[in-house]
């Protein structure tokens, strides 16, 4: 009797153990919300682009609490079961959303915030009474057609961006986002693995660009102070760049906080993945230019990314203008 006692409540407790299959969580625990056995936290988006008034849900698979670096860029409110949050946009910029679980884990999505369009309004009205433009959107371009005397853009016919040495300094970059007007479309190029990066805006002897060129220099040294070079770029790693232009050495500035290349550093913006504007007044480079020899197969615009791989420049609206 007593073998058979024990036999009973042997097998009792073996039931009562094979009841919990694996994946059960035992008295009833919610085993996502456990310290060291939720499931891998998982969101939605890991980034957006949305306009000011604009909103989205950011989404996580499991609860989790959303916080953001700036809150006078966008406002968050929460769902009451911690899974989801309302993102409106309030302000242009770039801002972080953070959601981290009970157990620590912690997952982010970059949103930017750009301003509201008016869809009556032209797509971007660039500076200056007239452009040359270098990289420059088609709406854009369309919206400021009557102000462009000449284009230098890459064409593909007698007008070409060309990578230096044979297209492997520079790679093709993650292009995604708005450009700086509003619209889609702008230059993103990646270093290599050679050490070096190079590239120019050719105007090739196949075309009359140089020409067009020619005569905007000559313009530019009998009146300097009515021209200008502008130009928008966005970063999230601190790469400086150089940019010169009409095939002059002589005028290389550098963007960034280190000067190199013979490059003179002009200035620095927050490496923030936001669009930021530069315009260089042509009145200092003037003498340079007086010396520049631009003919067929002249580089209008180069840029130097230095030999850092992987490092991304992202460039937008570039045009010469008068004032």
């Amino acid at each position: 009797m007593k073998l058979n006692k024990f036999f009973a409540v042997a097998m009792a407790t073996l039931a009562l153990v094979a009841c919990v299959k694996p994946g059960d969580k035992p008295n009833g625990g919610d085993e996502p919300d456990q310290p060291g056995k939720e499931a891998d936290l998982v969101l939605s988006e890991t980034s957006k682009s949305i306009e000011v008034d604009e909103t989205f849900d950011l989404t996580a698979n499991v609860a989790a609490e959303f916080t953001v670096n700036k809150e006078d860029i966008v406002q968050l409110v929460p769902a009451n079961d911690g899974k989801s949050v309302k993102v409106t946009g309030v302000g242009e910029g770039s801002v972080i959303l953070t959601a981290t679980t009970k157990g620590g884990q912690t997952k982010t999505c970059v949103v930017k915030v750009a301003k509201k369009e008016d869809p009556t309004q032209p797509a971007g009205s660039l500076k200056g009474s007239q452009i040359w433009p270098i990289i420059l959107d088609g709406d854009a371009y369309a919206a400021n057609e009557s102000k462009i005397v000449a284009s230098f853009q890459p064409n593909d016919v007698d007008q070409f961006l060309y990578v230096w040495p044979d297209g492997t300094s520079y790679v093709g970059g993650d292009g995604e986002g708005l450009n700086s007007l509003g619209n889609t479309g702008y230059t993103a190029l990646v270093v290599g693995t050679l050490g070096w990066s190079g590239a120019g805006f050719c105007l090739t002897d196949a075309g009359n660009g140089w020409e067009a060129a020619k005569a905007l220099n000559d313009a530019i040294v009998a009146n300097p102070d009515q021209y200008a070079l502008h130009l928008a770029i966005k970063s999230t790693d601190d790469q400086a760049h150089t940019f010169y232009w009409m095939g002059s050495d002589a005028t290389k500035v550098v963007i960034g906080k280190e000067a190199f290349d013979g490059g003179k550093v002009i200035g620095d913006f927050p490496r923030d993945g936001g669009w930021h504007e530069f315009d260089i007044e042509m009145a200092e480079f003037a003498s340079a230019l007086a010396s520049a020899d631009v003919k067929a197969g002249v580089n209008v615009f180069c840029l130097l990314s230095g030999g850092n791989a992987g490092r991304q420049l992202n460039l937008d609206a570039v045009y010469f203008y008068k004032k």
